[in-house]
């Protein structure tokens, strides 16, 4: 189920306890907190899920511009890590720009993605744009890692928790999630 669906069978799980005669005050006030109680855990299930798959795709994104992508031999492991130690020792982003350039120019594909992920690690814009422009693929991902959501918003992951926040039913809405919790594990049959 999507949040909506939660949401609005939440909603109608509250509107048939509230519209239940037979059930006493206290009971109402145990099944809507049973029912809050489950819909705030689903909510909760569908957003780890949802920044789940978003953290799975930006490690997805960030192999394809920086990493490997598929099986290297043992030359290649080494070569991209030479690679790596070289880009690390650059502290300045004319030096890794000029780096970056000799290495295009040599077609020394390793070093060039090297500097290009220190670059980005430093915040070294335009650097990282001197190496989009002559990758398109790269290009192409950092365009769609760019889009995802919480991409430069630091705020953005308070916004997308508010996203699956479920009100409280009235009459529990003074207590705090605890109490709630706590009247949710109450047993009814055994009252």
């Amino acid at each position: 189920m999507n949040a909506e669906q939660i949401r609005t069978t939440y909603q109608q799980q509250l509107d048939r306890i509230q519209n239940n005669r037979a059930y006493s005050d206290h009971a109402r006030q145990v099944l809507a907190a049973k029912a809050w109680s489950q819909a705030a855990r689903q909510l909760e299930q569908v957003r780890q899920a949802e920044l789940a798959e978003l953290a799975r795709r930006r490690e997805q994104l960030d192999r394809k511009m920086f990493g490997s992508t598929g099986n290297a031999d043992p030359g290649t492991i080494l070569a991209r890590r030479d690679a790596a130690d070289r880009a690390a020792a650059i502290d300045n982003p004319r030096i890794a720009a000029e780096t970056l350039a000799r290495a295009d120019r040599d077609g020394d594909r390793t070093l060039a993605q090297a500097v290009a992920a220190h670059a980005n690690n430093y915040g070294w814009s335009e650097v990282v744009n001197q190496y989009a422009a002559g990758n398109p693929e790269f290009a192409e991902a950092a365009k769609e890692w760019n889009d995802l959501p919480g991409t430069g918003d630091d705020f953005w992951e308070t916004k997308h928790g508010m996203h699956f926040f479920v009100t409280k039913p009235g009459g529990l809405d003074r207590l705090s999630d605890g109490q709630i919790q706590a009247l949710a594990s109450e047993d009814l049959e055994a009252a």
